[in-house]
């Protein structure tokens, strides 16, 4: 095509119609302006493919890890709440006679008490997308936003877990042991039925009626509280972004 409006501008200044000649160049200049967008566009076009296929496949993986998280923490969120309403019930016992419930229910419920669960998130794709830069082919700014500060938020709801950890080991185990007894209260769990019978009988009328171990089982039932409450935002957050994921997929 070049070569043809080549020889007709040769042809025309030959014959001294330099009028024409102008009119075929603009031409060939606008074919080869129109044949530059055209390729630019193009190439474009193919780029954004490659991204929107790449951003289908981040969200695939990032639901995934998500809906983890959320199992995850809906099975931590439902044994904490069990153990904070066994808190609250251990706290009405003080300075009442126990002697009328079973010393298996009294275990039991203490058991919960002392029970310390930690949430472990799964982040591996939410932080490959950050170190990479890939969470910019994300279209949802809403979506980047809550990745970018997961990392963030789930310290926020599990910092005070080491807290609670402590003051069972420091606080708790060392004032029952000898009086609360540690293999009956392990048997509780379905794990650990193999371990034998203690060989002596808990005193809970002296747990009772010990104002040190109502102060210590109150901060602990505090802090649960408090975690439990942190925990529950977060997954407030897991569902958002499981909400915004499916959305894009969507689209």
């Amino acid at each position: 095509m070049i070569k043809f409006f080549r020889k007709i501008r040769q042809n025309m200044l030959n014959e001294g119609k330099t009028g024409k000649y102008f009119k075929y160049a603009i031409g060939e200049i606008m074919l080869v302006v129109i044949g530059i967008l055209i390729a630019l566009s193009i190439n474009t076009w193919n780029e954004n493919r490659k991204i929107r296929q790449s951003e289908q496949e981040i969200l695939q993986n990032l639901k995934s890890d998500l809906l983890i998280n959320k199992d995850r923490l809906n099975g931590i969120l439902k044994k904490r709440s069990k153990e904070f309403d066994s808190g609250i019930y251990v706290l009405k016992l003080f300075n009442t006679d126990v002697s009328t419930i079973p010393i298996q229910k009294l275990d039991s419920i203490l058991l919960d008490i002392e029970m310390v669960w930690t949430f472990e998130a799964s982040d591996g794709t939410i932080k490959s997308l950050i170190s990479s830069g890939k969470i910019d082919h994300i279209q949802s700014e809403k979506l980047k936003s809550l990745l970018s500060s997961f990392e963030g938020d789930v310290i926020n709801a599990t910092q005070d877990v080491s807290s609670l950890q402590l003051l069972v080991n420091q606080r708790l185990w060392p004032a029952i042991d000898g009086k609360i007894n540690s293999s009956n209260r392990i048997r509780q769990i379905e794990l650990h039925k193999d371990i034998p019978m203690g060989s002596y009988t808990s005193d809970y009328t002296w747990f009772f009626k010990n104002r040190e171990m109502e102060d210590v089982i109150s901060n602990i039932v505090t802090w649960k509280k408090s975690i439990l409450e942190d925990e529950e935002q977060l997954k407030e957050k897991i569902d958002q972004m499981i909400l915004l994921v499916e959305n894009e997929l969507e689209k």
